[in-house]
């Protein structure tokens, strides 16, 4: 963190506004930026928060760190489905401009086949629409069923692995547990996903999942 590298990669000045514009210039999008920066500065390991900042015009900050949290109205967070700091017509189009920037970059540096990405929250929407007492629209916490995307690292592009039923309630095709999904990392990492960690004489395995091996071929 205090190498000459990664410290400057911290200094975004260093880009062109046609560059930082691409991203876009909104939390969410100036921290994809950074994070290219930071892998090639040789960091090994970025997170970056989903928040996209404030909607242009909102009023009151918008939210701090939780822009996916799209309750709708019954919780004071506007239509989720609207153009509000918590409406996917905001959120939807910032993470898309935000991902073509970084896919693209990473693709030209050559760096896309050495670093994966993954995104992904920790839980999906309620498939029905929550309208109680003429609130503005919002879906609540759903773990039943919801999805990732990985790219880089092998990941080859264009691959679906599995299928929910017609209105995103349940899996109905080859579900994938997080165990997998972990398993499907270590995999593109180049870590024995099987491999046992010992600590104060317990031994457990990285993963107890499947790698998902038909991503990368």
């Amino acid at each position: 963190a205090t190498s000459t590298g990664p410290r400057e990669a911290f200094d975004l000045g260093r880009e062109s506004d046609r560059v930082r514009d691409r991203y876009g210039r909104n939390p969410l999008g100036q921290n994809l930026l950074l994070a290219r920066r930071l892998v090639e500065a040789g960091v090994g390991f970025v997170t970056v928060n989903g928040s996209t900042g404030p909607a242009p015009g909102q009023t009151g900050g918008g939210p701090p760190s939780s822009s996916w949290d799209m309750h709708g109205g019954d919780m004071g967070m506007g239509n989720a489905f609207g153009s509000g700091s918590y409406g996917m017509g905001w959120c939807q189009p910032v993470l898309d401009a935000g991902l073509a920037a970084l896919f693209t970059d990473l693709h030209d540096r050559g760096l896309l086949e050495s670093t994966l990405v993954v995104v992904m929250g920790e839980f999906g929407r309620t498939p029905r629409i929550n309208q109680l007492g003429g609130a503005t629209p919002g879906r609540q916490h759903w773990p039943a069923c919801y999805t990732a995307l990985l790219a880089g690292g092998g990941v080859q592009g264009g691959r679906v692995v599995g299928a929910s039923d017609r209105i995103g309630a349940y899996v109905r095709d080859r579900p994938v547990r997080p165990q997998d999904l972990s398993a499907t990392i270590f995999h593109a990492l180049g870590v024995p996903w099987e491999a046992r960690v010992t600590r104060e004489g317990l031994s457990r395995p990285l993963s107890t999942g499947e790698p998902l091996l038909d991503l990368f071929t």
